[in-house]
């Protein structure tokens, strides 16, 4: 049957791709802030404990105004996620002590422990990548639904598996170094992706080597080709619950430029996508894209390539929840 709206569905169809108008919102979906009435929640997370590029927490206000056009289905999928699950805008986090990162980290934790208790799964705009351990603590901790470690596939330039810096606990390069000791992380079913740039110190990923993280460094990738590193991903992976963390220097400048800690080469945006959606079927239980620098994206290029990254893990998540009804 061919495409042939009426001029009002027309209408509505386009605003689809509008993302100048209107209130901004995360993949333009309705504001929520009762966890009962949704199955996704996509929520800022605006934190940035690292002294350098401290305004990594405008990410989430950069993100909703350009991920407002991404409000539609999923071409390659055939599905539109937003048929599929109520996928709702929570907006952000509030954080009374966002200058003290170990306070601001167990406050957040608490905001997604509500969240997971409400059997809602979680979607965040950061933010540094000190944000993914307070939902790694609500979802995969004692006191969460499962009760127990989740895979990890973590995309990133570097392993964030380092030691407390300036006695603080909580940083934005510790958090998969700390999800492993507290019993958050399932070490054999954890993938780094994209590993890549020089080193401060020879033995600075001994840590991930160490604990049994599966490293997928760029070089590696590139030599045995994105269907083979997709393959291996799924391996390592399996079944089980899994979160996906997005680093946004794990991509090329040329596709990111504005991310906090740049490094040279990168994955393109467009393998990038392809890695993403070899991951249907799996069981993704949260996400995240972290490490957004607004003020060096004038093009709003970052703030594009942070909203599809977004779309394609959504929807995944969006199909996983509607096959589990």
């Amino acid at each position: 049957m061919s495409f042939a709206p009426s001029a009002e569905e027309a209408v509505h169809l386009l605003e689809g791709y509008f993302y100048w108008s209107g209130f901004p919102k995360l993949l333009g979906c309705e504001i929520e802030t009762d966890f009962t009435k949704a199955d996704i929640a996509l929520v800022g997370l605006p934190l940035a404990v690292n002294p350098v590029e401290r305004t990594q927490y405008l990410g989430p206000r950069a993100v909703r105004h350009r991920s407002q056009a991404y409000h539609r289905g999923h071409r390659e999928f055939g599905i539109n996620p937003f048929e599929l699950a109520r996928i709702r805008d929570f907006g952000d986090v509030p954080i009374p002590t966002p200058t003290l990162a170990d306070q601001a980290v167990l406050d957040i934790e608490m905001f997604y422990a509500r969240m997971d208790a409400a059997g809602v799964l979680p979607f965040t705009i950061g933010g540094d990548h000190a944000c993914t351990l307070p939902v790694l603590r609500a979802i995969a901790g004692p006191n969460s639904r499962r009760k127990g470690p989740i895979g990890i596939i973590h995309f990133d330039s570097h392993t964030d598996t380092y030691g407390d810096s300036a006695g603080v606990h909580c940083h934005a390069g510790n958090g998969f170094r700390i999800g492993n000791e507290e019993g958050l992380i399932d070490a054999s079913r954890y993938v780094h992706v994209g590993l890549n740039g020089p080193m401060v110190h020879p033995n600075m990923d001994d840590y991930s080597k160490e604990a049994g993280y599966r490293l997928l460094s760029l070089d590696e990738i590139e030599e045995i080709g994105i269907p083979a590193a997709t393959q291996e991903i799924r391996k390592v992976v399996g079944d089980g619950p899994v979160y996906v963390t997005v680093d946004l220097d794990v991509l090329t400048l040329s596709d990111a430029p504005a991310v906090a800690d740049p490094e040279a080469g990168g994955l393109t945006i467009r393998e990038m996508l392809r890695i993403l959606r070899s991951f249907r079927g799996m069981d993704i239980v949260g996400g995240d894209v972290v490490c957004f620098v607004p003020h060096l994206d004038p093009s709003q290029i970052t703030a594009l390539h942070i909203s599809a990254i977004m779309h394609e893990i959504v929807t995944m998540m969006a199909e996983g929840v509607a096959k589990k009804r």
